[in-house]
């Protein structure tokens, strides 16, 4: 697999397969994952318990509204579910939480000199990096406060509808 293959395919084996597998061997009914409504736009239709079907895929064009903290959290015997608790986060609070949190991070979010830091992490044949060159927390939190460039924005993924073809078959 490699990004010669196109990125829905590359991407379908990579991740999505290979999370189904997963949850297939493991027997797991639910699986608890970091996703925000403000990373990409279809995203922001998940719900907090997001229901797929037998394939692991999920329609996106049927979910049921989630008002007044209503939220459907009963599902048919055999159903798997994601459970998305940092839906309603953006990427500002995370950094915030992190930052608050003292949490270490992975260098690859931090300028080491050469002008360039990612912003989101995924795999290699899809993430870009970006240019502003933040090599501290609270440099990361200063530039999103003004920041209009979209987190994802180096993700090859995201480009067009591929995100939106991957999240319908599974992705996370």
């Amino acid at each position: 697999m490699g990004p010669e293959q196109g990125r829905v395919i590359c991407c379908t084996a990579m991740k999505i397969e290979a999370l189904k597998q997963t949850i297939a061997k493991n027997k797991w009914n639910a699986v608890i994952l970091g996703i925000r409504a403000d990373e990409e736009g279809t995203r922001a239709k998940e719900r907090y318990f997001s229901l797929r079907d037998k394939h692991g895929e999920w329609d996106f064009r049927d979910q049921p509204p989630e008002l007044w903290d209503q939220y459907k959290t009963t599902f048919p015997a055999g159903s798997h579910v994601r459970v998305h608790p940092l839906l309603d986060w953006t990427e500002l609070n995370i950094w915030e939480y992190l930052e608050l949190e003292k949490i270490s991070l992975p260098s690859l979010y931090f300028d080491r000199g050469n002008g360039t830091r990612y912003r989101s992490l995924g795999c290699v044949p899809c993430t870009g990096s970006v240019n502003p060159c933040a090599s501290t927390v609270q440099q990361i939190i200063t530039e999103l406060r003004t920041t209009t460039s979209a987190e994802r924005g180096g993700r090859a993924q995201d480009e067009g509808r591929g995100m939106e073809t991957l999240r319908k078959l599974g992705h996370m």
